[in-house]
């Protein structure tokens, strides 16, 4: 019973504190609002009739997944559909189609983008060249095919107007035979797709009897030591193929089956050949006179005006065991003065190495004052021996 005096105690003041606090006043809560936002790029603008598509996906960010797309206005080009959030076929039906695109998230909102798309023909062009012209009788030619681009294959060749040289036909695509009638040949091709759509091409092939004949002149001149070029040409057939048929080419030069003679030729003179030009069904040969000329001699170096002095012979200089020498010397040039030698004065043991030395006379000027010194010295002995005693 003690015990349960403070519990009881404790519960009453409890309930008093809970009773005297107020309740609070519930918040209502914040609706938050998210922007749907197409974020791709709108469809292809140009569309052409019976091409299939790669699939077009829109996408859009913001907003609660998942997305579903759908067209609120306008329509989609016939043959294509909404696929999930994305747009695919092949458009049927030409013309321009303006529509509106909604994605919508899971909370029913959106945004909306407008795309217009232009549905066109396929055009159909041909790609390749018109058939060789001329052509030979009797030559039966390689295949020509006609190739062209657009619309949808298969597609089938046909000639709309004029007619092919007798003996071509059409295979396929391409234009084969072998004409048998000369002549001018003028027709139009045409080449068709699948859903009949086509373009045309206009051609002339000229059939003509092969004659090959030489077009080109005489060869020019050359000169021996200098690079030469010529080309021979000719005409009148097909598969034309140029070689030396008699004589001989300057030597140096040298002729291909393309015409082309050159080189550099080594000697001078006039030179005789024969030319044969060799097509499928003909040939022709030509007689050639090649003139080579001596190379143009060299310029000679101009050489100074005036005379050039010419050196003068070196002058003999006397020596000891010939005084009787005596320097020569040119009537129109002063020859150089001769380098003094050393020389022996007559009566004297000294030499001399030049006129008035001093060298010389401080030597001369030495052995006079020893001389004087030793004569004096016997004189003062002499007159001192023969003078008496007192």
């Amino acid at each position: 019973m003690g015990t349960l005096r403070p519990v009881m105690a404790l519960t009453m003041v409890a309930a008093l504190l809970l009773g005297a606090a107020q309740p609070a006043t519930a918040q209502p809560a914040t609706a938050v609002t998210e922007t749907v936002t197409i974020t791709s790029g709108k469809p292809r603008p140009v569309m052409v009739i019976g091409q299939v598509y790669a699939i077009h996906t829109v996408e859009a960010a913001g907003g609660t997944e998942p997305y579903r797309l759908s067209v609120t206005s306008g329509g989609l080009p016939p043959g294509m559909l909404v696929v999930g959030t994305s747009l695919g076929g092949a458009p049927t039906t030409p013309g321009t189609y303006t529509f509106t695109l909604r994605m919508t998230d899971q909370n029913d909102l959106f945004d909306e983008q407008t795309a217009t798309i232009e549905v066109r023909e396929p055009t159909v062009v041909i790609t390749s060249g018109t058939p060789r012209s001329p052509m030979y009788l009797g030559r039966v030619y390689a295949i020509h095919t006609v190739e062209a681009t657009g619309g949808t294959e298969p597609y089938r060749l046909s000639v709309t107007s004029g007619g092919l040289p007798p003996g071509m036909l059409v295979v396929g695509t391409s234009l084969g035979g072998a004409p048998t009638t000369p002549g001018t040949y003028t027709f139009t091709l045409r080449m068709t797709d699948k859903n009949d759509r086509f373009d045309e091409q206009k051609a002339t092939v000229v059939v003509a009897e092969a004659a090959t004949a030489f077009t080109s002149g005489e060869p020019p001149a050359a000169t021996a030591g200098k690079p030469y070029s010529f080309r021979f040409t000719a005409d009148g057939d097909s598969d034309i193929a140029f070689a030396l048929a008699a004589g001989a080419l300057p030597g140096g030069l040298t002729l291909d089956e393309e015409g082309r003679l050159r080189g550099t030729p080594g000697s001078a003179g006039t030179f005789t050949f024969t030319v044969s030009a060799k097509g499928y069904s003909t040939s022709a040969t030509t007689e050639v006179s090649l003139t080579v000329a001596a190379p143009a001699p060299a310029t000679p170096t101009a050489t100074p005006t005036g005379s050039t002095p010419t050196p003068a012979a070196p002058t003999a200089t006397p020596t000891p065991s010939d005084p009787a020498a005596t320097p020569s010397a040119s009537s129109s040039t002063v020859a150089p003065q001769p380098t003094p030698s050393p020389s022996k004065v007559s009566g004297a043991w000294l030499p001399i190495t030049g006129p008035g030395s001093p060298l010389v006379l401080l030597l001369l000027s030495v052995v006079a004052f020893s001389v004087g010194g030793i004569l004096l010295v016997l004189a003062y002995n002499r007159r001192r021996s023969f003078t008496a005693p007192e």
